[in-house]
């Protein structure tokens, strides 16, 4: 029970405490990364769940709605759910990009290089 209280681990937790930049910086890449498959897996239930909903009965009207409203009625929070979790994983990404940000004179004493995929003009 002493270990369960010292570190929990749930699938956002990270697997080690977060006692350094890498593991920070790591943690954040692989809940946007999981964040962001949930999203889009979310999103395509939705859809799929919407076209075969509307397939049921389609002529059939239940108190006063097709079968359109009805299959909306059940895959819209689903579709919402897909966005929330698009929002959770902008905001890892913000996080991310306020610590590199405002930690940057700690970073570079520590020898951190910002990522160097950033566009740039050339002549």
């Amino acid at each position: 029970m002493a270990d369960q209280t010292r570190h929990r681990h749930g699938f956002l937790t990270p697997n080690a405490p977060l006692t350094d930049n890498v593991a920070l910086l790591e943690w954040a890449e692989q809940s946007r990364k999981l964040l962001h498959m949930g999203s889009l897996e979310l999103g395509i239930t939705a859809a799929e769940l919407d076209a075969k909903l509307r397939k049921v009965n389609p002529h059939l009207l239940v108190a006063g709605l097709d079968a359109r409203y009805r299959a909306r009625q059940i895959s819209k929070p689903v579709a919402q759910a897909a966005e929330a979790l698009t929002v959770a994983s902008r905001y890892i990404i913000t996080a991310t990009n306020r610590f590199e940000a405002v930690f940057m004179p700690e970073l570079e004493q520590a020898g951190y290089k910002p990522r160097a995929d950033e566009f740039t003009f050339k002549a």
